[in-house]
């Protein structure tokens, strides 16, 4: 069986790490829940009302951490 060998680094320039993109791709669908015209089940609704607010929490408080990395090397 071969094993990966390729490490782990830095995403290229201009392409969004893994991370990123379950982020983005979390946020869009909740916000099409939210959004939808049709009858969904409530659940589902609350479910992702709370999964917009707290993958805007996380968007406030990791911008926060940059901004302050930002000032430190200044």
């Amino acid at each position: 069986m071969k094993e990966n060998q390729e490490t782990v680094g830095l995403p290229e320039a201009g392409k969004p790490a893994i991370y990123e993109q379950i982020k983005e791709g979390l946020a869009v669908a909740s916000q099409l829940i939210i959004a939808s015209p049709l009858k969904l089940p409530p659940k589902l609704v609350v479910v992702a009302k709370y999964l917009a607010l707290a993958l805007g929490v996380l968007e406030a408080v990791e911008g926060a951490a940059k901004d302050r990395r930002d000032g430190d090397e200044d």
